[in-house]
């Protein structure tokens, strides 16, 4: 029971710090870069090769589907850029949610007079750090605080649930069904980290974002406006040194993570 509340009480440190530090621009580069590697990292070295394992390539084409194909949609119908990326994060969240009643399963499975699965549980506990930051860091600017904090609450519950459903959840968690759900919602994740919302809860991507605001400014200085959108674009796509420096801390932190393992 002791990993259990553990691992729910995990979720809501990063959030914390994340408050603590308050919404600064340099806080958010660093979290950004943070959470994309520990999100790639998932997917490439866990989520895929397990799921390879059980469907084979079909895996990595459905990943690249619920990468790509957001972005696809985004561009063929401008208009339905916000609810497609909603229904990204929505369905990226769903993930999550899922992914933690598998992680409350795997606390049960765990049995504490060995050693080896002494690190699971501590690596399962770890993991659950960014995970709850990336909830708070993507879903706050969307939907506010409460509801991100409801989000967390749900994730609590599910992994509850699965400490509790161990065994039933065990017996489909290999299916390849649920195996390739799994691998189509960590693509969508990855998009979503990629293309978070912005702090006035636009959900449009980095280039609809800057031409839609561009828009709003006066006529008079739409050719300024414009060209201030291509240089922004074009200097986003570079990581600054705090992005950098959350790149080396999620590296750090999956690196310690499979090394306990």
């Amino acid at each position: 029971m002791i990993p259990l509340i553990a691992s729910i009480f995990a979720l809501g440190v990063g959030p914390l710090i994340y408050q603590t530090f308050g919404p600064m621009r340099r806080t958010d580069r660093l979290v950004s870069g943070f959470i994309l590697v520990v999100i790639t990292i998932t997917l490439l070295l866990e989520v895929l090769p397990e799921a390879f394992q059980v469907i084979g390539y079909v895996a990595i084409i459905l990943s690249l589907v619920g990468f790509a194909g957001p972005t696809f949609i985004e561009r063929l119908f401008t208009k339905a850029a916000n609810q497609t990326h909603l229904l990204t994060i929505l369905l990226g969240i769903l993930g999550l949610i899922i992914h933690a009643s598998i992680d409350g399963a795997a606390l049960l499975e765990s049995d504490p007079s060995h050693h080896q699965h002494e690190n699971l549980t501590l690596a399962i506990i770890l993991h659950r750090l960014p995970v709850g930051l990336t909830i708070w860091w993507l879903l706050k600017p969307l939907i506010g605080e409460r509801m991100a904090l409801a989000t967390l609450v749900m994730m609590g519950v599910a992994t509850a649930g699965g400490y509790t459903l161990s065994m039933q959840l065990i017996a489909y968690h290999q299916t390849p069904a649920f195996v390739a759900l799994q691998a189509f919602i960590s693509g969508s994740l990855l998009h979503v980290v990629l293309h978070k919302p912005h702090e006035d809860g636009c959900l449009h991507t980095s280039q609809t974002h800057e031409l839609k605001h561009a828009h709003h400014g006066s006529t008079h200085h739409s050719h300024a406006a414009h060209s201030e959108s291509l240089k922004s674009r074009l200097l986003n796509k570079i990581p600054d040194r705090w992005e950098f420096t959350g790149m080396l801390l999620g590296g750090l932190t999956m690196l310690t993570l499979h090394l306990t393992l």
